[in-house]
């Protein structure tokens, strides 16, 4: 498949039982529809680490979606984890996008929060 964002190829990596597409070049990932979910909750997720800085205006990009073959644009939605982090949603599937950098920033806020939630107060 062809990357949502940028002319790179997508390639399908697997992370704790979770396949998702990565783009060999932008480090954008795609997930379809409940994977985002599992893959915040993996201990382990270097494959998927951002291995690359030429992801920049790509967050204002508008993508179209690799599963339904662009009938429709992807949404951009803004990440209840972080209001700086905005997931690209498919209408018609489900799928997600995020752009290069995007994971780290949403699994830090993921783990940061669990955290909190155990701190004595």
């Amino acid at each position: 498949m062809k990357c949502v964002k940028c002319e790179g190829n997508l390639v399908s990596t697997d992370v704790g039982g979770v396949v998702v597409d990565r783009c060999d070049d932008c480090s954008g990932i795609w997930f379809d529809t409940f994977e985002l979910e599992q893959v915040l909750g993996q201990d382990d997720v270097r494959a998927l680490k951002n291995v690359t800085a030429n992801n920049k205006g790509h967050d204002a990009q508008r993508g179209r979606c690799p599963r339904c073959g662009g009938d429709g644009k992807l949404v951009r939605v803004v990440s209840p984890q972080r209001r700086d982090v905005h997931i690209d949603t498919c209408a018609v599937c489900g799928g997600q996008w995020l752009d290069g950098g995007e994971l780290e920033m949403l699994r830090a806020g993921f783990w940061g929060r669990l955290a909190g939630l155990f701190r004595a107060r």
